[in-house]
């Protein structure tokens, strides 16, 4: 028998996972995010009672939104249905995460809509996932790029000597 839950995220990161998968995703072994929810699931433990629903304090909170995740009966019977606190928190920073990388590689892009500006190319990849001032700022977005364009160019500009520590001979 197959599942559906709500899975707290922030408001954020809702639109985010609506935009790459629409209103429902569905966890799968095939995906990035599918895959970390799949390896994030865990079977209830019977002893205690108290895990059975303790994650609706966290969509009660004003900062997480509900998202549906639907979970089908192989993965259900393997893996579960219980998501713990802290990997509910580590999703969304993960996912956060990760939301910030594609757009770093949106402001980097050599395409057309790319204005060279990295002020208008933020704002464009705000209104793209319809993100707003209050969810994720600006500022913050543009701090972030900036700390995250200076850690890669220094890891570029050191050279490391690389000695391998086993050759194969054919």
């Amino acid at each position: 028998m197959s599942a559906r839950i709500l899975l707290p995220v922030k408001a954020h990161i809702k639109k985010y996972l609506t935009v790459q998968f629409g209103p429902e995703m569905a966890i799968s072994d095939i995906g990035t995010i599918p895959m970390l929810l799949f390896l994030m699931l865990e079977k209830h433990k019977k002893a205690d009672p108290g895990v059975v629903k303790p994650n609706q304090r966290l969509i009660d909170d004003k900062k997480y939104f509900g998202y549906k995740v639907y979970i089908g009966d192989k993965y259900q019977e393997s893996r579960g249905l219980y998501l713990s606190r802290e990997k509910i928190i580590r999703f969304n920073e993960s996912i956060d995460n990760m939301m910030r990388e594609d757009m770093f590689r949106f402001c980097q892009s050599p395409g057309e809509n790319n204005d060279h500006v990295v002020d208008y190319n933020i704002n464009r990849f705000r209104e793209f996932y319809g993100i707003w001032e209050d969810e994720l700022p600006f500022d913050n977005l543009k701090r972030w790029y900036y700390r995250e364009r200076i850690r890669l160019e220094e890891h570029l500009r050191v050279e490391k000597r690389y000695e391998p520590q086993m050759e194969l001979i054919f």
